[in-house]
């Protein structure tokens, strides 16, 4: 179970909870559909790897439609593009993403986010979830992994 703590700042009190530098994240407008992620402050934005990416119009907007994969099961997701972002990736190759704004839950808290759709198959992780993304909620201790827990579908 996730521990809180007080975080006492120069504006008001307000409570983070303690995350591992890995963790589940699901995608709660998507069935809570879960993939390990790893927690990674030196990242600004979260990327998620994305297979079968095909951009389409729809409703005279851009749009995206992608693939996710964790444990043998798979999940198409649909979404606007926000955004184009140039992103440099951890080979320090420059590259641009599409970037789409998802809903994710980490423990019992989620929100809407900025995620951009990367080819991390050589990463151990699918999800790298960045800073922008804990929105000054979480603090992540180096040495531990999982301390919210294991969503219910990958017991």
């Amino acid at each position: 179970m996730a521990k809180t703590l007080s975080i006492i700042n120069s504006k008001s009190r307000h409570k983070s909870v303690l995350i591992g530098w890995r963790e589940w994240v699901s995608f709660p407008d998507n069935g809570n559909f879960s993939i390990k992620a790893k927690v990674d402050t030196g990242a600004r934005t979260s990327a998620v790897h994305a297979t079968h990416i095909r951009e389409m119009e729809k409703n005279d907007e851009k749009w995206v439609k992608f693939r996710l994969y964790q444990s043998g099961k798979y999940l198409f997701v649909e979404a606007p593009i926000i955004e184009y972002r140039r992103i440099t990736n951890s080979f320090g190759v420059s590259e641009q993403r599409p970037v789409i704004n998802i809903k994710i839950k980490l423990g019992k808290n989620s929100w809407k986010t900025e995620i951009t759709l990367a080819r991390r198959s050589g990463m151990t992780y699918p999800m790298l979830i960045g800073r922008n993304s804990l929105k000054n909620n979480y603090l992540v201790h180096p040495h531990q992994s999982y301390l919210i827990g294991t969503p219910k579908n990958e017991k």
